[in-house]
């Protein structure tokens, strides 16, 4: 009896450790921990703090010369540097906002959720967008288990 009881304990541990936890998709920050921003009790700018943050980590690896183009919108982001675009990180917090609106795109990494309002601000068509989506959707979906 007591052996049945130690698998029956180890087996239902070993499931709690390897449980996906819903905040992250292939261990990146998504669309559920963006919202449980708003419920934690912490400082108002949590998420602009966040995206300034993942910000300067991308800016890091880039002089590091670790960088590779993970975001997938360096050329969308040159291109509005070009024509002087500055971008307001509050107005991408809304943006982010209303994009993890739709259930659908909650498990999103954040990352792609900022590239896909930095492509909005390039004025990508509709189609354009929608491709992008699908493939962060797949992406995402890729590492969920089925």
């Amino acid at each position: 009896m007591k052996i049945l009881f130690t698998i029956i304990v180890v087996a239902l541990t070993f499931l709690n450790i390897s449980a996906q936890d819903k905040r992250f998709t292939h261990n990146y920050e998504n669309g559920f921990m963006w919202v449980d921003f708003d419920k934690r009790v912490i400082p108002k700018n949590v998420k602009y703090d966040f995206l300034s943050s993942m910000l300067e980590n991308e800016k890091l690896k880039k002089i590091t010369g670790n960088y590779k183009d993970d975001l997938g919108c360096s050329n969308d982001l040159n291109k509005l540097q070009s024509i002087g675009v500055q971008i307001d990180l509050i107005e991408i917090v809304k943006m982010i906002d209303d994009f993890y609106l739709n259930e659908y795109n909650m498990i999103i990494p954040i990352r792609y959720a900022y590239c896909y309002c930095i492509k909005t601000l390039v004025d990508r068509n509709s189609e354009e967008l929608d491709l992008y989506r699908s493939k962060i959707i797949y992406f995402s979906e890729s590492s969920l288990e089925k």
